[in-house]
């Protein structure tokens, strides 16, 4: 069956590229058979790879997998993925020694990996120009929507951790995520977990996470130097719970819970009456803390990563020993390292006999992929010469001689052979393997393995699946109206709180408390349009104890009745001719100014490194160059196809009050700042015509247009005894 083997494909790719002890033939045979149970998998050492970081796996397991797929009753059963215990160690890759043969094969996955991405995209930019075929509901859609609607996903005890003695060996840190529990299932109109049956046609699910937290340890102990055996325990005894709270780590975050509401209707695009998806997700309460340590150990260690990455082209000459009373080796690899990589590198690259060499690798792979791309069974000595020829050359000239190879191919008239799966097995339609004959088998445990439907189900099972699946091949989407919204997401944070502070167990230096922030996005398809809207009911700041008074830096005081801030972005508007539309509003705040709250604050990101910003000015300067060469027809070409923002902010009048001690208190003399109120909206300047404009012209056309309003700014000064001079 068709769809077993597309979830056999999907397993072996995603566990294939990160599981070093995966029986894919096992597998796939878990998967025929309904049940898949896989015990203590392994990760791979290079499994972070894709991140392109420079950090490796040092220890990593899956503890148990477990996939239940009732192939004969999807309709009636509920399909159950389990994941218990990830447990993840990572380190940096200088403190794991060289080995050159993994490196080179981590190379070698890194560079066909990268040769598929090109590939795809290529087939994709191929593909883009040609005409599209009105979008089916396929029969793999309408299966995947009945699967859908009774799946349930357990996933437990999870920790990823990262240690690092690199960074600053006197003070080594760790950080890490814990969760607890992740839980998808399915559930009634009323929110209570159940099976839905054949004639439910609207499907409810709840999402549950437990006990998800980070933490950032400075000056700790390092796990990474003991066994396999001995890192893994030590990873499965820090996983938190909500009531059991480990003392040994220094938490970003404490264990936070939350839920969602999935509601989801496979037939609104049908109806038009409701969403298709509509999901509700709620946190009660994100505390998140940050101390001087931690916060210097996060900038020390993206300072010590950017070492890290110029350091990896000379791994393979470091030697593992002391610096002390090892210098002739350590000047040897100093030497190693600039000889090697940079200057007999280069001086071999343009002799003559590289050059001549490079050229004849060329030739003989782009003839080899020639022989792949028109043979319909290529011999394994074609295969192996290509693989090897690929060992030796770099990305861009494999896929250069793969082009050229295809060019030659379709100049001399040759057809090119239709591309084959990775087992070399020719694949059909979505339906030729459900009525098709079926193929000789290659290896003996595939016959094992059920290929077409009729194998599993009689006619009339299969005609009682079509049907309760809602399955026809004559089934078409209609086209949407633009003001449908088919997609809703909202998400309400109820309370968050952001402290920052010296060191732990001492008083907070600053604590922001944001109340009731909400957020919405929906999206309606027919008319490409997406909204965004945010609320903010309420937010506090409060500073550094003194005198036995919490000081109040900003509070909210505008109407209760009205959100403090609002914000609604959308694309594509209804009410509007714009393409995009802003709007921001606000009530009015107090803001206090408290001198040792912001001299505390400055110091605490004060730090004895400057930051290194040669990168960012040089990236300024490059585009400001590029700004200026561009010519009259370019900016008329950006005119005229440049979206439209309609811009609209309403801001409420908030005030500043500075004391004249710098500490607000009931006896101070006060200078007060009222901003008055402030509003700005776009200026409408019709159609963008630049026909026979000048160049002064289209330089003015180039720039929006604001009306700025600014109303009631005061400047006052208050006595302790309430009088009060206006300026």
């Amino acid at each position: 069956m068709v769809l077993e083997s597309v979830v056999a494909d999907l397993l072996n790719r995603f566990l294939g590229d990160y599981v070093e002890n995966l029986n894919k033939s096992q597998l796939k045979l878990g998967i025929w058979g309904g049940n898949v149970a896989l015990d203590n998998l392994q990760i791979k050492e290079n499994a972070l790879s894709e991140l392109d970081v420079p950090f490796k796996v040092k220890a990593g397991q899956i503890d148990k997998l477990t996939l239940k797929i009732p192939w004969k009753n999807l309709y009636g059963e509920a399909v159950v993925a389990t994941l218990e215990g990830l447990y993840l160690l990572v380190v940096p890759g200088a403190s794991i020694k060289y080995d050159a043969e993994k490196e080179e094969k981590s190379l070698q996955d890194i560079k066909q990996k990268e040769l598929s991405r090109i590939e795809e995209a290529l087939q994709k930019a191929a593909e883009k120009d040609k005409p599209k075929e009105a979008k089916k509901d396929t029969f793999l859609e309408k299966l995947a929507t009945q699967v859908i609607k009774n799946v349930q996903v357990k996933i437990t005890d999870i920790h990823i951790k990262y240690e690092d003695d690199i960074t600053d060996p006197k003070r080594p840190l760790s950080f890490g995520v814990t969760l607890g529990e992740l839980s998808l299932l399915t559930a009634n109109e009323h929110w209570t977990p159940c099976i839905l049956n054949e004639a439910d046609k609207i499907i409810y699910k709840l999402i549950r996470l437990d006990s998800l937290s980070a933490y950032w340890n400075v000056n700790c102990s390092m796990s990474y130097q003991g066994s396999r055996e001995q890192i893994l325990d030590h990873l499965k005894s820090e996983i938190l719970t909500s009531i059991d709270i480990p003392l040994n780590h220094q938490y970003i975050f404490q264990p936070i819970s939350a839920s969602a509401k999935l509601y989801m209707n496979p037939y609104a695009e049908t109806e038009l009456k409701t969403p298709k998806l509509d999901w509700n997700i709620e946190v009660q309460n994100i505390a998140i803390e940050l101390t001087k340590p931690q916060y210097l150990s996060i900038i020390d260690l993206l300072e010590s990563v950017d070492y890290m990455v110029r350091n990896v082209p000379y791994r393979k000459f470091k030697p593992y020993l002391p610096l002390h009373t090892n210098g002739r080796q350590w000047w040897k690899y100093a030497i190693d390292s600039v000889l090697e990589v940079h200057v007999r590198r280069y001086t071999q690259m343009w002799s003559w006999s590289n050059i001549k060499k490079h050229r004849q690798l060329l030739k003989s792979y782009k003839s080899a992929y020639k022989n792949k791309l028109t043979q319909s069974k290529v011999s394994e000595e074609i295969q192996k010469q290509i693989q090897d020829l690929e060992k030796t050359l770099d990305v861009f000239n494999i896929i250069l001689a793969r082009q050229q190879a295809q060019a030659e191919v379709i100049r001399s008239g040759q057809k090119l052979r239709k591309k084959s799966t990775d087992t070399g097995e020719k694949r059909g339609g979505w339906f030729s393997g459900f009525w098709g004959k079926k193929e000789s088998k290659k290896k003996d445990e595939e016959s094992l393995i059920p290929e077409t439907i009729d194998d599993l189900m009689t006619p009339e099972e299969k005609d009682k699946l079509f049907t309760a699946i809602g399955y026809s091949e004559s089934t078409h989407n209609l086209t949407l109206p633009k003001q449908y919204v088919a997609h809703i997401m909202t998400l309400k944070l109820v309370s968050t709180s952001i402290t920052i502070r010296e060191n732990t167990n001492i008083p907070e230096i600053l604590k922001i408390q944001i109340i009731g922030l909400g957020t919405q996005v929906s999206q309606r398809p027919g008319a490409q349009a997406l909204k965004v809207e945010a609320k903010l009911e309420h937010w506090y700041i409060t500073g550094l104890r003194q005198q036995d008074t919490v000081p109040s830096l900003v509070a909210s005081i505008g109407d209760t009745a009205s959100s403090l801030l609002k914000i609604e972005f959308e694309t594509n508007p209804e009410n509007s001719t714009a393409d995009q539309t802003l709007i921001v509003q606000s009530q009015p705040v107090e803001v206090i100014y408290d001198a040792k709250t912001i001299n505390a604050v400055v110091e605490f990101f004060q730090s004895n490194k400057g930051l290194d910003l040669e990168q960012i000015t040089s990236a300024t300067l490059m585009k400001l160059e590029e700004i200026k060469e561009r010519t009259a027809t370019g900016l008329t070409h950006i005119i005229e196809t440049r979206k439209v923002l309609d811009l609209k902010i309403n801001l409420k009048p908030s005030y500043l009050i500075v004391p004249q001690t710098g500490f607000y208190h009931k006896k101070s003399d006060l200078l007060i700042l009222d901003f008055g109120t402030f509003q700005l909206n776009s200026k409408d300047q019709g159609l963008q015509k630049t026909n026979n404009s000048s160049l002064e012209e289209i330089m003015d056309k180039a720039y929006d247009k604001f009306d700025v309003e600014i109303k009631n700014v005061q400047l006052l000064f208050a006595r302790a005894g309430n009088m009060l001079l206006s300026f």
